[in-house]
């Protein structure tokens, strides 16, 4: 059954009915579940990176390449999540299984093992696939195809997700602060078995509102099968059966555009092909010159393949369904620019609050995670406003076209990280300085907090330009001490994550430099230290050894003049850290971006695609998501290696970029969309 036949009960077209007033139930049960759900992810997501940098010690540009791929991953698996569903699962089952997946690798995350982490992100990512496309698809099933509420029921779904969003951040960042990171984790867990449970109680009020709008959610293998049957049973019709266009609710017999806008339809499954070539090649050639690792083919050859698949699927679509179709792609790379910058929160932003931002806002202090929650708040608060608007000025005959609606977006975005350049110049624009008679020889002050440390023999003094980070002490210190004693240390860290107060873990550390003093805090002896055996040199350890606690061990084993140098340069440099304001302000902008595109794209593929390629097309338009994450995850390894404000200024010019090409393009774009708004 098509998308646009009436349901049981019901006589006359979909176009001849009034729009009921009001939503159905089951939108509000897919908002909750959906609430619940990005409740677990962002949680999750704002912990995340923060756990990498500063409990595990990894430098931002390795937590910036698992990032990377986690979250490249989370969005490509939606694919192949979707293209099931629509062949064999049904969205029902689809959903379920990638709920009940995604409860595992949350519940994982609560563990302290660095292997049961591993599996926990692999988990996610394969539940995601399973939930993310085909929760979104059911939301466009519960409404006809010209009903003027379906904006309006994305935005208000999509508050749902920022919802969980906002409360997420604040819920696992206090829990992080107060208990650890593991029980921040946990939160994420619960929060996904909440939304589950919330979908398998309220799933019949779903399918009676799916019914109601005269849609069907038979898998392809059900109707292949239904119609072989009628086929059987009436030959005279089967050539008409057989053909799928008939089974859409786009009409692939309308003829297509033509002009600029034609050539656009018809050049795009070419494009397509060409992609599938060329992102594999580049990268195998880079591969074989030795300027990539084999590791960093794995992508661009995920991404040809799926680029070749969809220019083969936009060939065997004909007329209008083909220039609708070749909407979706096209407005694709836009929303690849747009995402690259937008989910820069969860890695890039999310250091900077951490290390760059003064934590004092209003007279209250303001955790890194928090700022998570800014957008979300914003979302929440201005979607309403937005959905409105789009209502009315539907009623006004100003209906803005998709395309004119992300390129508005394009804009916003581009000044929201104009914003972060100016907290950027900002920060850069305070120098700190401390005394320092010698460098030791190893140290590279280049490679140190973006190379904006220095050292000036003829002064006898070590400066620095914007906050000195933790993990810059680190990385600091590190080539300052013995390598022995380093290697020691690395397998002390290692060690103490399975120690605790019942099995306390003994280490002796080797290469132990003259006049050795354990440096730790009290609060750290309490937490971590169990006895010190100065005769033997045996630490032992009852409990984890963080980022802090390993910085106090570099600065014990390193010259005794350089490591307080650079504490108390690290001190100096907080007064550097800058306004809070300047993310409130950067998330903001953005906000208005997201408002632009996010919820209105989904309902934009729910509009364009062909009925049998609903759940397929959808995950296409998130794989726009783990294209950019990919690829913004990979500009963020260079964090700590290029300045703040360089690093922001990337976005600036790819959006600005992308806003001018895409406002070239909205006539012709719009005039592919075939009269859909």
């Amino acid at each position: 059954m098509s998308s646009s036949a009436a349901p049981a009960g019901e006589s006359g077209s979909p176009a001849d009915q009034a729009t009921p007033k009001g939503h159905p139930t089951g939108l509000y049960v897919l908002f909750a579940t959906e609430m619940w759900e990005r409740f677990s992810y962002y949680g999750m997501r704002a912990l995340l990176v923060l756990y990498f940098v500063s409990y595990l010690g990894w430098n931002p540009g390795d937590s910036s390449q698992v990032y990377k791929w986690y979250t490249s991953l989370v969005y490509l698996t939606p694919l192949i999540g979707g293209w099931l569903a629509d062949r064999y699962l049904g969205l029902r089952a689809a959903i379920i299984t990638g709920g009940v997946l995604m409860a595992i690798g949350h519940f994982l995350m609560a563990l302290e093992p660095l292997p049961a982490m591993i599996a926990a992100l692999g988990f996610l990512i394969l539940g995601n696939g399973f939930f993310k496309p085909n929760l979104s698809t059911l939301v466009g099933r519960m409404y006809r195809d010209n009903d003027q509420r379906r904006d309006g029921a994305f935005t208000i779904y999509y508050m749902g997700v920022n919802l969980g969003a906002f409360f997420s951040p604040l819920v696992c960042g206090y829990l992080r602060d107060r208990f650890g990171f593991h029980y921040g984790f946990g939160a994420a867990g619960v929060g996904m078995v909440i939304g589950l449970l919330i979908f398998l109680a309220g799933q019949g009020k779903v399918l009676a509102a799916v019914k109601a709008a005269g849609n069907d959610l038979r898998t392809a293998r059900e109707i292949a099968k239904t119609d072989a049957e009628v086929a059987k049973r009436d030959p005279a019709h089967a050539a008409e059966i057989n053909d799928p266009v008939t089974r859409d609710a786009h009409d692939a017999h309308e003829p297509g555009a033509t002009g600029f806008a034609g050539i656009i339809s018809q050049g795009m499954p070419l494009l397509m092909l060409a992609l599938a070539v060329v992102l594999p090649v580049k990268y195998a050639i880079d591969v074989v010159r030795g300027e990539a690792h084999w590791t960093d083919l794995i992508m661009p050859i995920a991404f040809g393949a799926i680029a070749g698949w969809m220019g083969v699927t936009l060939r065997t679509l004909k007329g209008a369904t083909r220039d609708k179709s070749s909407v979706i792609f096209a407005l694709f790379f836009f929303s690849v620019i747009f995402w690259m910058a937008f989910e820069q929160a969860g890695n890039a932003l999310n250091l900077w609050a951490e290390f760059q931002t003064d934590r004092h806002l209003v007279f209250v202090e303001f955790p890194a995670e928090w700022y998570q929650s800014v957008n979300p708040f914003f979302i929440v608060s201005l979607g309403p406003v937005f959905a409105a608007l789009w209502v009315w000025l539907a009623r006004r005959s100003v209906n803005l076209s998709i395309p004119g609606k992300m390129a508005i977006c394009m804009f916003f975005v581009a000044l929201s990280f104009l914003a972060m350049v100016g907290a950027g110049i900002s920060e850069n624009g305070t120098a700190t300085s401390v005394p320092l008679k010698e460098l030791p020889a190893r140290v590279d002050l280049a490679k140190i907090n973006a190379g904006r440390t220095s050292f000036d023999p003829a002064k006898g003094e070590l400066a620095t330009r914007g906050a000195f980070p933790s993990y810059a002490i680190k990385q600091a210190l590190e080539p300052a001490v013995d390598p022995a004693y380093l290697t020691s240390l690395n397998e002390l860290e290692k060690a103490s994550k399975n120690a605790s107060e019942k099995r306390p873990v003994p280490m002796k550390i080797a290469a132990l430099p003259e006049g050795f003093q354990l440096l730790f805090t009290d609060k750290q002896k309490e937490r971590i230290v169990s006895a010190w055996d100065p005769a033997t040199a045996t630490l032992t350890l009852k409990g984890a050894v963080d980022v802090d606690a390993k910085i106090q061990l570099l600065r014990a084993g390193a010259p005794k003049e350089y490591q307080e140098a650079l504490q108390t340069l690290a001190d100096r440099s907080n007064a550097a850290r800058v306004s809070g304001l300047w993310l409130i302000l950067s998330y903001f902008l953005a906000t208005i971006a997201e408002l632009c595109l996010s919820p209105v794209g989904l309902s934009m593929v729910t509009k364009l695609a062909p009925a049998r390629f609903a759940s397929l097309f959808m995950g296409v338009w998130m794989l726009a998501s783990s294209v950019a994450q990919y690829v913004g995850g990979s500009l963020g390894e260079s964090w700590g290696v290029i300045t703040p404000t360089s690093y922001f200024s990337i976005f600036v010019y790819s959006s600005g970029i992308g806003a001018v090409l895409l406002a070239l393009l909205v006539k012709p774009l719009k005039k592919l969309t075939h009269g859909v708004t």
